[in-house]
C-alpha cells in the first residue's frame, strides 16, 4: 500500500520526504543509522549534521564489515556542502574504501584529496593514502614521484616531511631501483643525520642495518626499545610500531612482535588507505608461521587466493606462508596449485616476490626436484643480495640451497654456503 501510494510521488517530493524525516529524527534523537538511511534518499540538507551522521553512518557499516554500504554513505556525504578540509577527509575515507575493493577505483577520489587546501596534516593523510593506492595498482614509482613534488607543500613542517620520506622508503621495497635511489637519499646530506630523522624513519634505519648484516639481532632490538620510549608524532606511529615488530620478529621475540603488530593495527583508523595495513597483516601470518601454527596461517582469507590482491600485484606474504603451511602438513598438490596460480616472471621485483621464491623452492625440494629447488634458493639469494640483504632473515635461502647440494651430491658447495650463512 505504501509503496502504491508513493508511486505517484516525483523523485523531488521523495527526496524532500526523506529530508523531512531525517531531520525530524535527528532532533528526536534517533539512532544514527536510522537517520542515516534516509538521508541516504534525500536531496541534500547542507548543514553540517547531515556530514556528520553519514560518516558516522558510514564507519560503522566498515566495523560491521559491509563496506559497500558505506562506500555509498560517503558518496551520498560528497553531495553536501562542506569546507576543503572536510571534504578532503571524506575524499580520503571514501578513496580508500574503494581502493580496497578495486586497487585503481579510488585513486581519482585521493588524487582530488591531495588538490584540495587544508591543514598539513591533513594533506599528509591525503598523500600517504594516494600514494599507497598508487603501489597497491603497481604504479610504485609514480606514488615515490608524487611525493617528493607535494613535499614543497611541507616546507615548514620538516617533521612531517620526515614522515613523507619514511613513506617513500617503505613503499620503495616494492621496486628495487627506487629502493636504492630512497636509501640513497635517506643517508645523504638533506635526510641522514640523526637530528634530522623522526623515530619511524630511524627505526626504518635500524631495519635496513639489521637486514644487511651491519649490526645484530640484539642490537637491533636494544635500538628498537629505544626509540619506542621516545616522543613520536601520531601520524607516524603506525610505521613505528610495526617497523619495530618487524625487526622483533627477525630477533626471534615473537611476543614483543605479536603486541607491536596489535599497537601498530589499533592506531589505523577504520577506513584509511594506509601502507603499513597490509605489512601488519603479513606480520600477523609470519608470526603464526614461526610458531608454527600451520592453521592459522591457512586461515588467512589471502592464503589461498592466487593473482592480484589488495595489497598490490604479485603473491603476498601470506601465499608464501601458505605454500609452505601447506608442504610442512603434507598437501604437495594444494601447494603445487598454489604456487602455479602465479607468473614470477611478470611479478614485481619486490620482498614479497622474492619470499614466495623461495616458497616454491621449499615445494620443489618436498617434492623430489632439489636442481629446481636449487635455482629457486640461488636466485632467491641473488635477489636479497641485490637489495644488499645479506641475512637470512627474509628467507633463509642458504640453508636450503646447502640441503639441495648436498642432494645432489655436492657436499663441497653445501659446506661453503653453510660457513656463509654461519658468519653472518
Amino acid at each position: 500500500l505504501r509503496d502504491a501510494v508513493l508511486s505517484g510521488w516525483t523523485s523531488g517530493r521523495r527526496r524532500a520526504a526523506h529530508r523531512t524525516a531525517a531531520e525530524e529524527l535527528m532532533r528526536g534523537g534517533a539512532e544514527v543509522a536510522v537517520v542515516a538511511g534516509h538521508l541516504a534518499h534525500a536531496s541534500a540538507v547542507a548543514e553540517s549534521w547531515a556530514v556528520d551522521v553519514l560518516v558516522e553512518a558510514a564507519a560503522d557499516e566498515v566495523r560491521a564489515g559491509c563496506p559497500r554500504s558505506a562506500v555509498a554513505l560517503l558518496r551520498r556525504a560528497l553531495d553536501e556542502p562542506m569546507a576543503p578540509v572536510r571534504r578532503a577527509t571524506v575524499l580520503i575515507q571514501l578513496g580508500s574504501l574503494e581502493c580496497a575493493e578495486y586497487p585503481s577505483g579510488g585513486i581519482a577520489r585521493l588524487a582530488e584529496a591531495v588538490r584540495l587546501p587544508g591543514g598539513p596534516r591533513d594533506l599528509v593523510r591525503a598523500m600517504v593514502a594516494l600514494a599507497t593506492a598508487l603501489v597497491r595498482s603497481g604504479e610504485t614509482r609514480a606514488a615515490l614521484r608524487m611525493l617528493r613534488e607535494e613535499e614543497h607543500r611541507l616546507a615548514d613542517r620538516p617533521d612531517l616531511v620526515r614522515t613523507l620520506r619514511a613513506v617513500a622508503v617503505l613503499m620503495s621495497d616494492e621496486e628495487l631501483g627506487a629502493l636504492r635511489r630512497e636509501y640513497r637519499r635517506r643517508s645523504g646530506p638533506d635526510g641522514g643525520t640523526t637530528d634530522l630523522l623522526g623515530a619511524a624513519h630511524r627505526m626504518l634505519n635500524v631495519r635496513y642495518e639489521a637486514t644487511a648484516g651491519l649490526i645484530s639481532a640484539r642490537d637491533a632490538m636494544a635500538q628498537t626499545r629505544t626509540l619506542l620510549e621516545g616522543p613520536v608524532d601520531p601520524i607516524a606511529e603506525p610505521f613505528l610500531f610495526g617497523t619495530a615488530a618487524a625487526v622483533a620478529h627477525w630477533a626471534d621475540e615473537l611476543d614483543e612482535a605479536e603486541r607491536l603488530v596489535r599497537r601498530a593495527l589499533d592506531t589505523l583508523g577504520p577506513f584509511l588507505l594506509h601502507p603499513m595495513h597490509h605489512v601488519l597483516l603479513d606480520l600477523r601470518v609470519d608470526l603464526a608461521a614461526a610458531r608454527a601454527d600451520f592453521d592459522a596461517v591457512l586461515a588467512d582469507p589471502r592464503a589461498r587466493s592466487s593473482g592480484s590482491g589488495p595489497s598490490g600485484p604479485g603473491p603476498t606474504s601470506a601465499h608464501t606462508q601458505a605454500v609452505i603451511a601447506l608442504v610442512e602438513t603434507g598437501r604437495l598438490e594444494e601447494a603445487a596449485r598454489l604456487v602455479d596460480g602465479f607468473d614470477l616472471r611478470t611479478a614485481p621485483d619486490s620482498w614479497r616476490t622474492n619470499r614466495f621464491l623461495y616458497a616454491r623452492g621449499v615445494l620443489r625440494a618436498a617434492a623430489g626436484d632439489p636442481a629446481a629447488a636449487l635455482d629457486d634458493f640461488m636466485e632467491c639469494g641473488r635477489r636479497q643480495a641485490a637489495r644488499e640483504a645479506s641475512r637470512s632473515v627474509v628467507a633463509p635461502w642458504r640453508v636450503a640451497a646447502a640441503e639441495c647440494e648436498l642432494a645432489l651430491g655436492r657436499p663441497r658447495e653445501a659446506l661453503a654456503l653453510a660457513e656463509e650463512e654461519l658468519r653472518l
